[in-house]
C-alpha cells in the first residue's frame, strides 16, 4: 500500500535518523524543515499538527506518528525487505532490538543533548549540566567502542538504522564540544556511516530544506 507521507524535521536534529530511514526504504515523502531558533515548532500551525511541538513528526495519510522508535518500527513493518533492522527469528530477538531503541532514546539521546544544548536542562549555570552530560556520553561511547571491536556495525556485518541513531548521538555530542578523537575504534565506523548512501541522501535532503528555509527569510 502506498501512503502519503510528510515529515517535519529540524537541522541537525534526531530527524536525521528519520530522514535516513525514509531514504533507505525508498519511500516517497514530502518534508518541511522547522526553524527551532525562530520557534516554528511552537507556532500554532505546527501545534495543530503535533500539540507536543516536537520533531520528528511524520504524517501518514494525515495521521500523526511521533518519536523515532515508533516511526522506525512502523517503517520496518511497512517495508520489511528494506533491512532497517536485521530480521529476527524469535520474539526475544525482536524485543532486544526494541530495547536498543529505548536505550538510545532514553539514554544516548538526552546525554548528547546535555552536551550540545545544556540550557534545555537547567535555568541556571549550564557548566555542571554539560560536565555531567560529558561523563554520561563518555560511558556509552566506551560501550559502543567495545561493541564495535572486531565488527563493522552494531549488529555485526550489516548496517542497521541503529547505527545511524548512534552516529547522530555521537556527532551531536561532538557539536557540543565532546572529543571523539579519544575513541579511535569509532573513527572507521563513523566513516562507514557517513559514506552510507541512505545517510548521504538524507543529509542532502536536509541541506536542501535548510536552503529553502533560508530563502524564505532572505
Amino acid at each position: 500500500m502506498t501512503h502519503h507521507l510528510k515529515l517535519f524535521h529540524a537541522y541537525t536534529a534526531c530527524t536525521r535518523v528519520t530522514l535516513t530511514a525514509l531514504e533507505h526504504v525508498g519511500a516517497v515523502y514530502d518534508d518541511e524543515l522547522l526553524d527551532m531558533a525562530r520557534g516554528e515548532h511552537r507556532a500554532p500551525e505546527f501545534l495543530a499538527v503535533n500539540s507536543q511541538g516536537k520533531v520528528p513528526s511524520l504524517l501518514v495519510d494525515g495521521a500523526l506518528l511521533t518519536e523515532n522508535g515508533a516511526i522506525l518500527r512502523w517503517l520496518d513493518s511497512e517495508y520489511p525487505k528494506a533491512g532497517l533492522f536485521p530480521r529476527t527469528v524469535s520474539d526475544i530477538e525482536y524485543a532486544r532490538q526494541t530495547g536498543d531503541l529505548f536505550w538510545l532514546s532514553s539514554g544516548w539521546h538526552p546525554y548528547a543533548r546535555a552536551v550540545k544544548v545544556p540550557s534545555l536542562w537547567t535555568t541556571g549555570d549550564i557548566a555542571p549540566v554539560r560536565e555531567r552530560g560529558t561523563q554520561l556520553v563518555t560511558g556509552v561511547v566506551r560501550q559502543l567502542e567495545q561493541r564495535l571491536a572486531g565488527q563493522d556495525w552494531w549488529y555485526g556485518s550489516d548496517w542497521s538504522i541503529i547505527d545511524t541513531y548512534l552516529w547522530w548521538a555521537c556527532v551531536n555530542a561532538e557539536i557540543g564540544g565532546f572529543d571523539l578523537s579519544a575513541f579511535g575504534g569509532i573513527a572507521d565506523w563513523r566513516a562507514r556511516n557517513e559514506a552510507h548512501p541512505s545517510l548521504v541522501r538524507a543529509l542532502a535532503r536536509e541541506q536542501a530544506a535548510l536552503q529553502r528555509k533560508r530563502s524564505e527569510y532572505a
